[in-house]
C-alpha cells in the first residue's frame, strides 16, 4: 500500500493465522495478501479440516467464511469462542442475510467483511488486527512483570476495559474500578457508598433489581445479561457532538459473596460483578437492521418493510372492516435528469422529492422507495376513494414548484396508480400489482396524473404483456414489414422521397397498426432493435430501387431517442450504409421524439451530416420549436405535424397562422418544409401559396407495401 511498507516474513510478528475458505482461488489470493503480516498461515477448505487444525493448536487470528460445504462458519466461531477465546475472528462472507451479520457480532467477530471484499479493505483489517494483538501482547508482558504484587492486581483491574465493582449487602458500592469513569463519566469516589440504583434509568429498575446486587452463585448466577446504565450529565456534554444517547448498554456478569456462619448457615456479604460496554455492538446491530429494511439514499422504508407494513394493514383492515389504499408513484422522465445532469444531481433530486412527498402525508402513512425513481405509498384507515384521491392531488400539487439541486432548477412530474382494499385486491401481491397497472395507465394518459385501478385495466395490461411477449419473437419470425409513403414535391408533383414505416403482420390479428405496439416497444426497450431492422430494410430497398434505375429519391427513416443515445449509434448507422452501398446523400433521418441528451445528439447528428446525410425534424410544432436548438442542429428539413394540417380542413383561416409561421421560420433558416397528413386539395393549395416544398398524405398515397411503392416510382421513370 502507498505510504505503508508491508511486513516481510523476516519481520512479521509471531502471530499464527487460520484461513477457512472453500473456494481454492479465493483462498490462495487471500493467503498471498495477508501472509506478509503474520508469521504462519494454515488453510482449511472445509469445516472438518478447520476443526482438526483447531484441535491440534491455537491460533491468534482466523479468517472464516460462513458458507462451507460441510459446516456453518458460525459453528466454527462458536468452537473458537469456547476453546480458543484469545483468537480474533474476521468473518468473510457473501451471505446478504441480516441475521448472519448479527449472529457473527454476537459470537464475538472482530470484523465482518462482505465478499468479494476489496484487497485494500482486507489488508487494512488484517493490519489493524495484528497491531491490536501486538499491543495486547505488549500489555501482557508488562502484566507478567508486575505479577505477585498488589500493584499488578490493581493495575489489572483499573486498566480493564470492563467495569469491575463490589456491592455490600444493602446494594451500595464498596469498590468500583477506574473504567467506570471512561464508561459512565463517574469517578470511583463519587459512587462509593451510593446505592447501585443511581446508575439505573427509571425504565430499567425492574430489570436491574437483584441483577447488579446478585445473591446467587455458581450456575444460577447472572451471566451475560444485557442492562442499560445512565451516563453522568458531564459526560453527556462532552459526547454531545458524537452521540445523543444518555445511557450505555452493558453485558453484565455478577455473583453473590458469602461468609460461612456455621455448617448450615451463610451470611450474605454483598456481590461482585463485571459490566462490559456493548453499546457499539448494539449500535452496529441496529445499523445493520436499519440498512436491511430502509433505502440508504432517502432513508425511506424499502420494498421489504413496505410489504411487511402493508401485510399488517391488510390484517387490521380485514379484522375491523376498514378500507386502505396502495399508491404506486413513478417519476416522469427521471432518466432525463440522470442522463443530462449526472447521477449526483439525480440522487439529490430523489432525496428532495422524498422529503417533499413526506410533507404531503398523514401521520401513520408509509412512504417507501422501492427502487430507481419508483415509490409506494400505504394509506391505512381511509373512508373511501375520495381520501386516496385527495392525497394524490396533494402530492401532485406539492411537486408543481421546481426543485433546486446543485444549482439546477428542475421541474418534476409524477404518475400515480391507486388500488383500494378490498375492492381492487385483498392481498399484498394483488394490491401492488393493480396499483402498478393503474400507474401505467396514468402514464399512457399523459403523465403527471393519478388513476384508479379498474377491471378493464387488468385486461388492458394483460393484453399489453401479451403484445410485448409476442413482439419479442416477431423479429426472428419475420413478422414485421416496411411500408413506404411517398413525399411529393409540390412544384412538379413528383415523388422526391419515401418515408419507411413499420407494420406488424401478426399471424392471427392481421396487420397491427404502429400506435398499438410502438409505445410498448419504447417502454420495454425493444424499440432500438426494431428501428435498426427498419433502417437496414429501408437501405436495402433503396439500393434495389437505385439498381433498377428508378428515379432517385431520399429515404426517410424514423429513429427513436434510445437509438440515437446508443454510444455506437453513428458507427452502426454508417456501417448499414456501407453494407448496402448507399451514399450518405440518399438517406434522410426523421425523428419523432426530440433527443433527451441534446448536446450529445447534436454531435452525433453533425457527424452524419458531414457524411451527406439529410436530417429532418418530424412532428415539428408539437414541442420542439426552440429556435436556439434549431440553429444548433445540423438539419435540412422541418416536417409540419399533421395536427396543424388537419386544422386547415374546410377553414383555411383556422390554424393557418401556425402553419404560415412555421413555414416562414423554416425559410428564414434556409430549411426545406414538408407537410404531413395532407388529405384535401384545399390544404395542398394553401401550402403551395406559403412556399411549402413537399407534402405527404392520403391525397397522393397512403403508406403502401414495397410492390405498390415500386409501381409508384416506375410511373415517374419517364
Amino acid at each position: 500500500m502507498p505510504g505503508n511498507s508491508p511486513l516481510t516474513h523476516s519481520s512479521a510478528p509471531l502471530i499464527s493465522l487460520l484461513i477457512v475458505e472453500d473456494e481454492p482461488r479465493y483462498l490462495e489470493s487471500t493467503r498471498l495478501l495477508v501472509s506478509q503480516y503474520v508469521h504462519a498461515v494454515d488453510t482449511a477448505v472445509s469445516g472438518a479440516q478447520a476443526m482438526a487444525l483447531l484441535n491440534r493448536r491455537a491460533y491468534d487470528l482466523a479468517l472464516v467464511d460462513l458458507r462451507l460445504p460441510d459446516a456453518s462458519g458460525h459453528d466454527i466461531m462458536a468452537y473458537i469462542r469456547q476453546h480458543h477465546p484469545g483468537c480474533r475472528v474476521i468473518v468473510m462472507s457473501g451471505d446478504s442475510q441480516i441475521d448472519s451479520a448479527i449472529q457473527s457480532l454476537r459470537l464475538g467477530a472482530y470484523d465482518y467483511l462482505r465478499k468479494p471484499c476489496e484487497p485494500d479493505e482486507l489488508i487494512k483489517t488484517m493490519r489493524n488486527a495484528v497491531a491490536k494483538l501486538q499491543l495486547e501482547r505488549d500489555n501482557a508482558r508488562m502484566l507478567q512483570q508486575l505479577e505477585q504484587s498488589e500493584q499488578w492486581h490493581r493495575l489489572l483491574v483499573n486498566t480493564s476495559p470492563d467495569v469491575i465493582y463490589t456491592l455490600d449487602a444493602q446494594g451500595a458500592f464498596t469498590y468500583v474500578n477506574d473504567s467506570i469513569e471512561r464508561t459512565l463519566g463517574y469517578a470511583p469516589a463519587e459512587l462509593i457508598g451510593k446505592d447501585y440504583l443511581v446508575l439505573v434509568p427509571p425504565g430499567e429498575v425492574e430489570n436491574a433489581r437483584w441483577r447488579l446486587n446478585e445473591r446467587r452463585t455458581g450456575e444460577r448466577a447472572t451471566h451475560n445479561h444485557e442492562l442499560q446504565l445512565k451516563r453522568k450529565e458531564d459526560l453527556l456534554s462532552a459526547l454531545s457532538e458524537h452521540t445523543s444517547a444518555d445511557h450505555v448498554v452493558v453485558e453484565l456478569s455478577a455473583m453473590g459473596m458469602y461468609r460461612a456462619v456455621d455448617a448450615d448457615h451463610r451470611e450474605f456479604l454483598g456481590s461482585y460483578g463485571v459490566a462490559r460496554d456493548i453499546s457499539e455492538r448494539k449500535e452496529a446491530e441496529a445499523t445493520i437492521a436499519f440498512q436491511a429494511y430502509h433505502d440508504l439514499l432517502t432513508g425511506l422504508p424499502n420494498r421489504a418493510l413496505f410489504k411487511d407494513r402493508l401485510g399488517q394493514a391488510i390484517v387490521h383492515a380485514k379484522r375491523h372492516g376498514q378500507t386502505l389504499a396502495t399508491l404506486f408513484l413513478d417519476m416522469d422522465r427521471f432518466k432525463v435528469v440522470n442522463d443530462t445532469l449526472g447521477h449526483l444531481v439525480g440522487d439529490g433530486l430523489l432525496q428532495a422529492v422524498a422529503q417533499r412527498l413526506r410533507g404531503s402525508l398523514r401521520e401513520g402513512d408509509t412512504l417507501s422507495r422501492i427502487g430507481g425513481d419508483e415509490f409506494m405509498l400505504l394509506l391505512p384507515h381511509i373512508r373511501g376513494r375520495d381520501n386516496a384521491a385527495f392525497i394524490a392531488e396533494k402530492i401532485l400539487a406539492s411537486l408543481k414548484q421546481p426543485f433546486n439541486v446543485e444549482g439546477h432548477e428542475i421541474f418534476v412530474g409524477i404518475s400515480i396508480g391507486i388500488a383500494v382494499y378490498p375492492d381492487d385486491g385483498d392481498t399484498i401481491e394483488s394490491l401492488v400489482k393493480h396499483a402498478d397497472i393503474a400507474m401505467y395507465h396514468a402514464k399512457d394518459s399523459g403523465r403527471n396524473d393519478y388513476k384508479f385501478f379498474t377491471s378493464d385495466l387488468r385486461n388492458s395490461f394483460n393484453g399489453r404483456l401479451a403484445v410485448e411477449n409476442e413482439m419479442r419473437h416477431a423479429l426472428e419470425k419475420q413478422q414485421f414489414e416496411v411500408f413506404y409513403q411517398p413525399q411529393v414535391a409540390i412544384a412538379d408533383q413528383r415523388i422526391r422521397g419515401m418515408e419507411a414505416l413499420i407494420r406488424w403482420n401478426h399471424p392471427s390479428r392481421g396487420m397491427v397498426p404502429p400506435n398499438e405496439f410502438i409505445p410498448i416497444a419504447e417502454d420495454c426497450g425493444l424499440i432500438t432493435p426494431i428501428n435498426e431492422w427498419v433502417l437496414a430494410a429501408a437501405c436495402r430497398q433503396a439500393s434495389l430501387w437505385r439498381d433498377a434505375s428508378l428515379p432517385p429519391i431520399t429515404m426517410a427513416v424514423n429513429l427513436s431517442a434510445r437509438q440515437i443515445e446508443h454510444p455506437q449509434f453513428v458507427d452502426k448507422f454508417t456501417q448499414c450504409l456501407r453494407e448496402n452501398g448507399m451514399a450518405g446523400r440518399g438517406i434522410e433521418i426523421t425523428e419523432s421524439t426530440l433527443m433527451r441528451d441534446m448536446d450529445g445528439s447534436i454531435e452525433k447528428l453533425r457527424k452524419l451530416a458531414d457524411l451527406g446525410v439529410e436530417i429532418s425534424i418530424d412532428d415539428f410544432g408539437t414541442g420542439y420549436s426552440s429556435l436556439s436548438y434549431l440553429k444548433k442542429l445540423p438539419i435540412h428539413t422541418l416536417k409540419i405535424d399533421r395536427s396543424f394540417i388537419h386544422d386547415l380542413n374546410g377553414h383555411l383561416d383556422n390554424g393557418s397562422t401556425i402553419v404560415a409561421g412555421i413555414t416562414a421560420m423554416a425559410k428564414g433558416l434556409n430549411l426545406n418544409v414538408v407537410a404531413e397528413g395532407v388529405e384535401t386539395r384545399a390544404q395542398l393549395d394553401y401550402l403551395s401559396s406559403l412556399g411549402c416544398d413537399a407534402y405527404q398524405g392520403f391525397l397522393f398515397s397512403r403508406p403502401v407495401a414495397v410492390d405498390k411503392a415500386t409501381d409508384l416510382l416506375a410511373r415517374q421513370k419517364d
